[in-house]
């Protein structure tokens, strides 16, 4: 009887094999794969290279992946079970690397130029001063697919040593490192069994991933990847399944600097994830528990000659036609960049295909689709279009915020002829009639939706409609934060009809009453009862939400009902929120993320189920935060939600809008697929 020959493969390889179906394509095909002595053309290969990868665990058992240099030949091969590599890892003290004799390590050689790489997993024989030499427990080779063309060059003698006193671990990614890595083609990763035994197949492993520059995303502290198509053996998956501790090595070769990572990682099997980067077959998510940036550290640089032909079919995180199911975006031409104040700045874009623009409504906003410089990530927004309906470009204004991603891209990066991804104007805080005296009063950047409807009803009179009072009522802090000061004027001198009146809370020295503006303070309710007129009239509020409450207030105290006040706010809040009480929403209420295995109590302190979310660790999609966009709705497949106000946008059935839902009365459990 022949007796079963052991797998190679250690059992959570092999559960992953069997998870994906090919545990049996596997076995059958891999016989002689996985060898426990190194073949004579390995050897060679090794002993010419100029650097090596190795996988060290440190005190905490977290696997690091360290790049050894040397000139050709400072790796030796005495034997088909030996390798004796003259250089040391200088980086062992700052890491607290175990590197002690008896130890398992993960070997990879690569040779960038032809896209050689084998791999040797084993234990560290001896160490000495400047060199240690590990006997083979595992050799095998891996086929060139991911791997970028480069030619390297030394720049200086290998080193020998460090001077470790300036250099620390932290444990969080600078933006700087974070967009650096999103523009990355090339990393390493190392991993580990959670079991280090006596079991050749237990030990420690290091890879190559590669692919087109942008196929690594940073948010906040984790790290995504695609897991391409390959060999089928999943042995940094199958270490993955086994244990969650991993290592990652980002090198630039032109520079010299390199980053390195620790972290947990987790494996995201889920397809309808995996549909929004081309070639993925799974995610990999790294939360960074410490990292090291070293500038100039490598002693060899080089220049990229090729990229793999492998990455034909594979994607970015940059398409934002992928990352929102609930728009279609197309290409816009930003033709003219206006300063309009000291933080405001007007964009004019067109389609840059030389489409028209679709029609909309004055005081709805844009969806835009940002790239952040440098990284192949993007940031949606939504910015109000600030100017009535033309038929050559859309006109939008955003106001620099000192944190604000987006903002200070747009500001500071973004100019004349270059594109946005942009999508269909949306929203519905829009006028309700032309036939009556409207009341617009704002505050800050909440002058943009005003101003757009102006003159939209501007437009109309000019096309023979009876012309209404406006009271155009608005609030900064100086001339040198009144957006549109100059169009507003030149609006008030050819429109009777148009009353308008200006507030400055902290007027300039240079700022003249009577001149540049009305009054001076804030929009208190005596303005509002010396301004505002009698009879029927409809108010629209819009500014910071110290503000808007502020104002809401003040026209409830001048009994104006609440039918007549039309407001928007910037963010998830409305003037019920603060009113939600347990006759509204349920008191407490598990939630159930499914795709991330999270479950949680919610209480009303929570807030919306966005900031829930958020708080638990996740990163749902969102924009607007408002209800009005659709971009943050998601599956609902228990329970029921309630909404402060009715969303602008409408979920389809079995769909929530978690940036402005909470669970309904008498929800006990919600289950969202996030």
């Amino acid at each position: 009887m022949k007796r079963l020959q052991p797998s190679q493969f250690h059992q959570a390889e092999r559960a992953v094999q069997k998870r994906l179906g090919v545990a049996d394509m596997v076995a059958q095909h891999s016989e002689g794969y996985i060898r426990s002595t190194m073949p004579d053309q390995h050897r060679d290969f090794f002993t010419n290279l100029p650097m090596l990868i190795v996988s060290i665990t440190d005190f905490d058992g977290f696997p690091w992946p360290i790049p050894l240099h040397g000139k050709p030949g400072f790796i030796k091969s005495p034997n088909a079970n030996t390798l004796e590599i003259e250089a040391y890892p200088t980086l062992k003290d700052v890491l607290k690397l175990n590197f002690k004799k008896s130890q398992k390590i993960g070997i990879l050689g690569i040779e960038l130029h032809t896209r050689r790489r084998n791999r040797m997993n084993g234990t560290i024989e001896e160490i000495n001063n400047n060199s240690f030499s590990v006997i083979c427990e595992q050799s095998f080779g891996n086929c060139p697919q991911y791997i970028q063309k480069r030619e390297l060059h030394w720049v200086e003698t290998p080193q020998k040593c460090l001077q470790t006193e300036d250099i620390f671990l932290t444990n969080t990614l600078t933006s700087t490192s974070a967009e650096w890595i999103e523009s990355s083609d090339t990393f390493f990763i190392s991993s580990r069994t959670k079991r280090l035994s006596t079991d050749k197949r237990d030990g420690l492993d290091v890879s190559h991933r590669g692919g087109k520059p942008g196929f690594v995303k940073v948010e906040n502290d984790t790290l995504y990847f695609p897991d391409f198509s390959g060999n089928k053996f999943f042995n940094t998956l199958g270490n993955i399944q086994s244990d969650s501790r991993v290592g990652l090595y980002f090198p630039d070769y032109e520079s010299g600097k390199i980053v390195l990572i620790s972290g947990t990682a987790k494996i995201i099997w889920d397809k309808e994830i995996t549909r929004i980067f081309e070639g993925a077959e799974r995610i990999i998510s790294v939360k960074v528990r410490n990292c090291l940036i070293l500038d100039s550290f490598l002693p060899v640089r080089g220049v990229l000659t090729e990229l793999s032909p492998s990455l034909i079919r594979t994607g970015t995180w940059e398409n934002p036609q992928e990352k929102s199911a609930a728009r279609v975006y197309k290409q816009f031409k930003i033709i003219k960049k206006i300063k309009e104040s000291r933080d405001v700045t007007s964009f004019y874009i067109r389609p840059l295909d030389g489409s028209a623009l679709s029609t909309y409504l004055p005081g709805q906003f844009l969806p835009i689709s940002i790239k952040q410089p440098h990284t192949s990530s993007t940031c949606l927004r939504t910015y109000t279009l600030s100017q009535a309906p033309l038929s050559n470009a859309y006109r939008f204004s955003v106001k620099r915020e000192k944190f604000g991603l987006a903002s200070r891209i747009l500001h500071d990066t973004i100019n004349t002829g270059d594109s946005l991804y942009v999508s269909q104007p949306e929203g519905n805080f829009t006028l309700q009639s032309n036939k009556k005296t409207n009341v617009f009063l704002s505050a800050g950047i909440g002058i943009t939706p005003m101003i757009a409807m102006l003159q939209g009803l501007i437009q109309e009179v000019e096309k023979g409609e009876k012309p209404q009072d406006v009271y155009f009522i608005h609030s900064t802090q100086s001339s040198e934060t009144h957006t549109f000061a100059n169009e507003l004027k030149h609006l008030n001198k050819r429109h009777k009809w148009l009353q308008l009146y200006t507030i400055y809370s902290q007027p300039k020295l240079n700022d003249k009453l009577g001149q540049h503006y009305d009054v001076s303070g804030r929009i208190s309710l005596d303005l509002l009862r010396k301004i505002l007129p009698t009879g029927n009239f409809d108010v629209y509020l819009c500014g910071s939400e110290s503000f808007m409450r502020s104002s809401y207030t003040n026209l409830k105290a001048m009994d104006i009902a609440e039918s007549r006040i039309f407001y928007e706010f910037f963010d998830d809040s409305s003037f019920e929120s603060h009113q939600l009480n347990k006759f509204q929403t349920a008191q407490r209420a598990e939630i159930y993320f499914a795709k991330s295995n999270i479950t949680a109590t919610w209480t009303p302190n929570d807030g919306t189920l966005l900031q829930f979310a958020e708080k638990m660790g996740l990163k749902p999609m969102y924009s607007c935060r408002t209800g009005n966009c659709g971009t943050c709705s998601c599956t609902l497949s228990t329970g029921e939600v309630t909404y402060a106000n009715k969303p602008g946008y409408t979920p389809i059935n079995g769909s929530a809008l978690i940036c402005c839902a909470r669970p309904a009365l008498n929800t006990t459990k919600l289950t969202f697929h996030i």
